[in-house]
């Protein structure tokens, strides 16, 4: 063979294996554009919504194969709260840099050493006679419940305090108590765990409507409807409402109410009477 065939068929053979290369390149593309089509097929309706966050992508898509009667708005929602994975199954620090809005629950735990640096005093007016060391709320908090009470009592259908800030130990003590009093699943469902209560943060306050204390047949008095019609306007909601619990974990608890600010509180109120605390702010404040 001479030396111009070899050349040739050297030439041939290269050219050939740059046709073979590029063929597969462009055929890798192909599986590589054809896998991120079904990407997008698949996470597109979760990206749609307003609270999608990419790290919990794969959960959306798991949490909806069991549930595909719901939104994925409601998917998306249920998800960053945490309800895939089951109550204290998946804990994270509470963001207490939140401040007013800041989300206490069932995923959320506040650090045992945590206790609000602004907390005052209830004055004796707008509280039970009794149970003086649960008197404390936050300032923006105490100064609103005083104001409520003051105007419930002038309404005749009084609000006064029965148990507000608590610590981190004295709600280990609580749930000890409950636990041994009614195991696991009930006391679950009826106190929070130490560092899970919202009692901590100094935000929440549970009502009665008389001075020596009512507050577990709140709900079957005139105080408890003024509540619901006129709390928002002072930052309050109720906190644990029925039929969601679900979602927040408790009984329902018609004396729990939450200082969120007027706000937050009026938002929720004429717009969103609905949701949770946990809907609303993984909707809107996360």
């Amino acid at each position: 063979m001479n030396k111009r065939k070899r050349i040739m068929i050297i030439l041939f053979l290269i050219l050939v294996g740059i046709f073979i290369i590029s063929m597969t390149t462009i055929f890798e593309n192909r599986i590589t554009n054809n896998k991120n089509i079904e990407e997008i097929d698949i996470y597109e309706p979760f990206k749609k919504t307003n609270n999608f966050k990419l790290s919990n992508r794969d959960r959306y898509i798991k949490y909806y194969e069991n549930h595909d009667y719901l939104s994925y708005e409601d998917v998306v929602t249920y998800v960053n709260i945490g309800l895939d994975y089951g109550f204290y199954k998946y804990i994270k620090p509470a963001d207490t840099k939140k401040g007013i809005n800041v989300l206490v629950n069932k995923y959320l735990k506040l650090d045992e050493n945590y206790i609000p640096n602004d907390l005052e005093k209830i004055d004796d007016y707008y509280f039970i006679n009794g149970n003086k060391n649960a008197r404390l709320l936050r300032r923006d908090a105490k100064i609103a419940f005083e104001k409520m009470s003051k105007d419930s009592i002038e309404n005749k259908t009084p609000v006064y305090g029965q148990s507000a800030f608590r610590s981190y130990d004295k709600q280990e003590y609580l749930y000890a108590e409950a636990l041994k009093k009614l195991g696991e699943e009930k006391a679950d469902l009826e106190t929070a765990r130490s560092g899970h209560s919202e009692h901590q943060t100094g935000l929440t306050i549970d009502v009665s409507s008389t001075k020596s204390g009512n507050m577990l047949v709140f709900e079957n008095t005139k105080s408890y409807k003024w509540m619901l019609d006129n709390s928002y306007k002072y930052g309050f909601i109720l906190r644990y409402p029925k039929g969601k619990e679900f979602i927040h974990g408790f009984m329902f608890e018609a004396w729990h109410f939450r200082y969120v600010g007027v706000k937050v509180a009026t938002d929720m109120h004429n717009n969103y009477s609905n949701l949770t605390y946990e809907e609303y702010f993984y909707k809107f404040l996360d």
